[in-house]
């Protein structure tokens, strides 16, 4: 479970910038779990919301992939804010505090440049039969000229692992000690490796690949999703994974390309691409007087084909304790399923394990209603992205606009009273281009 983020230097992220997912008790109620379930984030094009998820997600591939890829040599891909003199002089950081799978808090940071790991540490909190203590205890720290200091419930061949650092300083220790199969890191490794998703609401695609594999081996998962694009209501009656139907002529087409271009085996070809055993999913339509038709992927809306792929993506993600991170969640899908999907997350029935959902959106019927009783997302439950003069991002949440419990929050959005929303000198440009006015 994800408590609190905070990074710099990333994208259009200039000066540090802090998140949390822990509830406001004016907002909340007793049994409300501490950490929300669901955060939207709201803002302008271009505002910067995107990257702030991408921040999530650079943490996420180094804490991953800084060991496995690479050698001494290689640099640190990072992506610093680019609108000042010297960029890649200045460092970027990442800090994450979560609740990993056994349910020990740890908070872990580094802070990087094209070369270095300059700085990095790992800490958690003890448990003390039932209660987690309120004192951080060290794993392990890393300071300039990659000293490494371990902590007393570090486990594991200490002089490798500062051997390692010395030889990788452009890898983190976390990823090493992983890979090096040091148990104590293990869970740290598998809440970024396992437990967080990045998702971008048009990318169908990304979940292709189980939704064929679910659907041809007629698993209780594809019935799951059946019953639910049923629900729906999109008029179909049915799912199931059919023979793929590829045209003769563009096999033939290709298979002389391959044959030309690398001099490709045909048997090979056939066995690389597994022809004889490719399917696609048929979409099974009944009309009023009960007649049916099947049709393909190509022939569905995008709104189906998202529908189905978040169906998958939210079935997956809610059967156990997850972070799901959404850019752009009201692409291709109509408010209402936007809203039926963000309510999963709220409702401990279909939440049992805790998972959470962090979403950009410009979805103001999700933010809409006045008073506390009705309403989807409480006001600490949204998060507003805005760019300053210097094309600097800031990330701040509503709750530090001093808004009152009833207010509607979408309404005042609109209206610019919390800024974060486009310029409305827009209007007035475009309408003195139409006039010909130059200046």
């Amino acid at each position: 479970m994800l408590i609190d983020f905070s990074f710099s230097n990333f994208r259009s992220f200039r000066d540090e910038q802090s998140f949390s997912m822990t509830r406001d008790e004016r907002f909340t109620e007793s049994n409300d779990s501490r950490q929300s379930p669901i955060t939207a984030i709201y803002g302008a094009n271009a505002s910067g919301k995107s990257n702030f998820l991408k921040a999530m997600c650079a943490m996420r591939s180094m804490v991953t992939n800084s060991y496995s890829q690479g050698d001494a040599n290689s640099d640190i891909l990072r992506e610093p804010f680019l609108l000042r003199e010297t960029p890649f002089e200045e460092p970027s950081m990442f800090f994450l505090e979560f609740t990993a799978e056994n349910h020990l808090k740890y908070q872990y940071w580094f802070r990087y440049n094209n070369k270095h790991i300059l700085e990095e540490e790992l800490t958690f909190f003890k448990d003390m039969g039932g209660r987690l203590s309120t004192h951080s205890s060290l794993l392990f720290s890393r300071t300039g000229n990659d000293e490494v200091k371990f902590g007393a419930t570090f486990k594991g061949p200490r002089t490798q692992v500062r051997k390692t650092v010395g030889l990788r300083p452009n890898a983190l220790l976390l990823s090493a000690a992983a890979a090096a199969g040091i148990e104590c890191v293990q869970p740290v490794f598998s809440f970024f490796q396992n437990d967080m998703a990045y998702c971008v609401a048009n990318a169908f695609e990304q979940e292709q690949p189980i939704l064929l594999d679910q659907f041809k081996n007629k698993t209780p998962f594809s019935k799951h999703l059946t019953s639910l694009i049923k629900y729906a209501d999109f008029g179909i009656s049915d799912v199931k994974s059919v023979p793929a139907n590829i045209p003769s002529d563009i096999w033939h087409q290709f298979k002389e390309q391959m044959k030309t271009q690398i001099g490709a085996d045909e048997g090979k070809l056939e066995e690389a691409f597994n022809i004889k055993n490719a399917t696609q999913l048929q979409f099974t339509h009944t009309g009023g007087d009960s007649s049916s038709a099947g049709f393909g992927l190509d022939n569905e809306s995008r709104g189906t084909v998202a529908a189905l792929s978040f169906f998958s993506l939210a079935l997956r993600q809610l059967s156990r304790p997850t972070v799901t991170l959404i850019d752009e969640i009201d692409t291709s899908l109509h408010p209402a399923l936007v809203a039926e999907l963000v309510a999963l997350y709220t409702d401990p029935a279909t939440n049992p394990h805790g998972s959470q959902l962090i979403f950009t959106t410009h979805d103001v019927s999700l933010i809409n209603q006045s008073g506390s009783s009705n309403r989807l997302l409480q006001p600490d439950q949204i998060w507003l992205v805005e760019k300053d003069k210097d094309g600097a991002s800031e990330l701040f949440p509503v709750t530090e606009l001093g808004i009152r419990k009833e207010e509607n929050i979408g309404k005042n959005y609109l209206n610019g009273v919390y800024g974060a929303t486009p310029n409305p000198s827009f209007h007035t440009v475009f309408a003195q281009i139409m006039n010909g006015d130059d200046d």
